[in-house]
C-alpha cells in the first residue's frame, strides 16, 4: 500500500493507493461540534473513495451528529481489516501492562495478519479463507520444525493458533464496536501444534569452561573487553539472566553480605511504524516472574561485587568526562542509557563458536552454574530460589538433565539399599 498526503480545502488529506490501484482518502481530526452532555470538542476520523465522496461524507457525519446529540468523542470509520485491527490494538495496549506480551501481538499483526488480510473487508473474508491460510501455516510451521532450524522465518513459527486467536478476537471487537454481523473464525479449525525435538541444555563442562577461563584471562585489558569479561564472570557466579543483570544499579550491591538484589529487567520495546515510534530499551520495574525478586549470594573470591563496583567507578568517569550526566547503572552505554544487549550477544558468539564451544547465547553461563551446583550436592529448592523459577517443576524439567552425577549417586543409593535387604 502506498500513502501520501495532500492538501485539500486547506486539509491535509492521506491518499492511499491499495495493491489492486483501488484510493482511499482520509480525513483526521474532522471538528463535528461540541458534545451535548460533556462540552468537549469532537473529531472523528472520515475516510471515502474520492475526494467529493469525502466533503459529503464530512457534511454528513456534522449533519448526523447534530441530530444525535453523540456523546462519543471519536467516530471510526472502518475500511479495511487492517483499520480493524490497529484500532483493536490500540485497546488492547489498554489492557496488557507486559511489553513482551505486547510485542509479541504486534508481531501477530506485522507478521501474519494484516500482510494476508490487511487489504480485506472484514465483512468479505470468510471462515474457508482462514482456514485455508490456516493449513499453510500450521504445514510450514512443521517443516520448519523438521528441518531442525533454530529460529523459524516469519510466518513459519509455530505460534500460528495464538495468531488465530488474536484474529477472532479482532473480529468480535468489530462486531461490539463496528457493526460487523459474524466472526468468521469462530468455525475454524485449529490444527495441532507440532512437537520439536526437545535439544539438551548446553552448559561449559570442565574442559571446556577451562578453555574459555583461560580466554576470557588472554583478551587486551580495554574497555570493551573489561565490560566483556566482568558481564560474563558475573553471569557465571551468579546464574543471572542477562537482561536483570544489566538493569543493575550500584544500588542493588550488598557489600556486607557479598550478594546481589534483583528486582527489575530490560526488555526491548519494539519499535510502531504506525505511532513513528522508533525501538527502545526500557527498564522493566519487576522481574521476568514473581520469583524472580530475589538476593542471589555470589562468591568471594573471586570479588565479583567490588569488580561490578570498579566498573560503575570507571563508567562514571568516563561520562564526566565528556560532560555526561552520573548514573547509577553498572552497565551503561557512552551516554548513560541502558545497555542492550545485541552488541554483546555478538560478540560471544563469535568468540564461542572460534574456540568451538557451544554456542548457546548467555544462558550458557547460567546453565553452567546450575549444573556445578547439582553435580556439587545442590538440592532443588535452593537451586530454584537461586535460578528465580516461579516453580520448582521448572527447575526440574529444565536442569533434571544436567546432574549426571546425581544419577549415578541415585543408582549407588539403590544397590546400597537392596543389599542391606538381601544379606
Amino acid at each position: 500500500m502506498e500513502t501520501e498526503t495532500i492538501i485539500h480545502n486547506g486539509k491535509k488529506v492521506i491518499k492511499k493507493i491499495k495493491k489492486d490501484k483501488s484510493i482511499s482518502y482520509t480525513l483526521k481530526g474532522t471538528f463535528l461540534g461540541k458534545d451535548i452532555k460533556t462540552g468537549k470538542q469532537v473529531t472523528t476520523t472520515i475516510t471515502a473513495k474520492t475526494l467529493k465522496q469525502l466533503d459529503r461524507a464530512i457534511i454528513q457525519a456534522r449533519l448526523e451528529f447534530e441530530k444525535n446529540g453523540s456523546t462519543r468523542e471519536k467516530v471510526i470509520v472502518i475500511d479495511t481489516l487492517e483499520d480493524l485491527a490497529e484500532e483493536w490494538f490500540k485497546s488492547y495496549k489498554t489492557w496488557v501492562n507486559s511489553h513482551n506480551t505486547l510485542n509479541r501481538v504486534r508481531g501477530y499483526l506485522d507478521n501474519y495478519i494484516i500482510p494476508k488480510f490487511g487489504d480485506y473487508k472484514p465483512d468479505k473474508i470468510e471462515s474457508a479463507d482462514i482456514q485455508l491460510w490456516l493449513n499453510d501455516l500450521a504445514k510450514k510451521s512443521k517443516e520448519s520444525i523438521e528441518s531442525g532450524i533454530k529460529r523459524a522465518d516469519k510466518g513459519s513459527a509455530k505460534d500460528f493458533g495464538a495468531v488465530i486467536h488474536k484474529l477472532k478476537d479482532i473480529f468480535d471487537y468489530g462486531i461490539t464496536n463496528y457493526g460487523l454481523i459474524t466472526n468468521p473464525v469462530s468455525t475454524v479449525k485449529i490444527p495441532p501444534k507440532p512437537k520439536s525435538n526437545k535439544q539438551r541444555i548446553m552448559v561449559l563442562h570442565d574442559d571446556g569452561l577451562v578453555i574459555w577461563l583461560n580466554y576470557l584471562e588472554s583478551l587486551d585489558n580495554n574497555r570493551a573487553n573489561r565490560r566483556f569479561k566482568l558481564i560474563c564472570n558475573t553471569l557465571l557466579a551468579s546464574a543471572l539472566r542477562i537482561n536483570e543483570l544489566l538493569a543493575l544499579t550500584i544500588d542493588d550491591l550488598d557489600f556486607e553480605n557479598s550478594s546481589i538484589n534483583v528486582s527489575k529487567t530490560l526488555m526491548w520495546k519494539t519499535a510502531n511504524k504506525k505511532d513513528g515510534t522508533k525501538g527502545e530499551v526500557i527498564c522493566k520495574a519487576t522481574p521476568k516472574t514473581d520469583a524472580g525478586n530475589r538476593s542471589v549470594p555470589v562468591p568471594v573470591p573471586p570479588p565479583i561485587i567490588e569488580k561490578l563496583r570498579d566498573f560503575h567507578h570507571e563508567m562514571n568517569k568516563y561520562l564526566e568526562l565528556h560532560n555526561r550526566h552520573r548514573t547509577k547503572l553498572i552497565f551503561p552505554t557512552i551516554y548513560g542509557n541502558y545497555m542492550c544487549d545485541r552488541n554483546e550477544r555478538t560478540t560471544l558468539k563469535k568468540r564461542l563458536v572460534g574456540l568451538g564451544l557451544p554456542n548457546y547465547g548467555f544462558h550458557l553461563f547460567r546453565h553452567t552454574h546450575a549444573s556445578m551446583l547439582l553435580n556439587a550436592g545442590t538440592n532443588w529448592k535452593e537451586l530454584q530460589v537461586r535460578m528465580g523459577h516461579k516453580s520448582i517443576s521448572t527447575t526440574m524439567d529444565t536442569y533434571a538433565e544436567l546432574a549426571p552425577q546425581r544419577k549415578l549417586e541415585a543408582v549407588g543409593i539403590y544397590l546400597e539399599k537392596i543389599a542391606e535387604l538381601t544379606q
